[in-house]
C-alpha cells in the first residue's frame, strides 16, 4: 500500500496583505472559493521557505501590482468552509501582515476579480469573514 493513501488532510497555511495608502485600504474581489465574489484582502497560499513577509508580498503583487514593504503579522484567523453535505471542504490558517505602499496602480489579476482602494467607512460587499476585526485591528498595530 501506498504511504499517501493515509495521508490526513491538515491545514494550510495562508497570508493577507493589509496594505494602506492615503486613509484608504486595498481590496480585491475574490475570483475563487472559499468565499468568491467576496472582498476580501490580497493573499493566499504561503510557499516552502518563504517569510510571511516575503508571501504576502508575493501575493499583493500577483493579484494587484501593487508593490509594498510588509512589516509583520500582527493576527491570525481560521477560515473553515464547508461543502457539499456539509463536509470541509477549505481549512486554513490566514496570518494577517500589515504593509505599506510603496508603488502601483491597483489592476485585478491572478485570483481577483477586481481590486480597489476603499475608505473603511464605504467598504464594498459581500464581505470576507472578519473583514471589519481586521481592518480595525490594522488600524490599531
Amino acid at each position: 500500500m501506498e504511504p499517501s493513501a493515509h495521508i490526513t488532510p491538515s491545514p494550510r497555511v495562508g497570508v493577507i496583505a493589509i496594505v494602506w495608502h492615503r486613509q484608504q485600504v486595498l481590496l480585491v474581489k475574490r475570483k475563487y472559493p472559499p468565499h468568491a465574489g467576496h472582498w476580501g484582502f490580497p493573499g493566499g497560499k504561503l510557499e516552502w521557505g518563504e517569510t510571511m513577509a516575503e508571501g504576502a508580498a508575493r501575493e499583493l503583487l500577483e493579484e494587484t501590482g501593487i508593490h509594498a514593504e510588509m512589516t509583520a503579522p500582527f493576527a491570525c484567523y481560521d477560515v473553515l468552509v464547508n461543502g457539499d453535505n456539509d463536509v470541509l471542504a477549505h481549512h486554513y490558517v490566514m496570518v494577517a501582515v500589515g504593509g505599506r505602499y510603496r508603488s502601483g496602480c491597483p489592476r485585478p489579476a491572478d485570483d481577483a476579480e477586481a481590486v480597489a482602494w476603499f475608505s473603511p467607512e464605504a467598504l464594498p460587499s459581500p464581505q470576507c469573514p472578519d473583514l471589519l476585526e481586521i481592518i480595525e485591528r490594522s488600524r490599531q498595530s
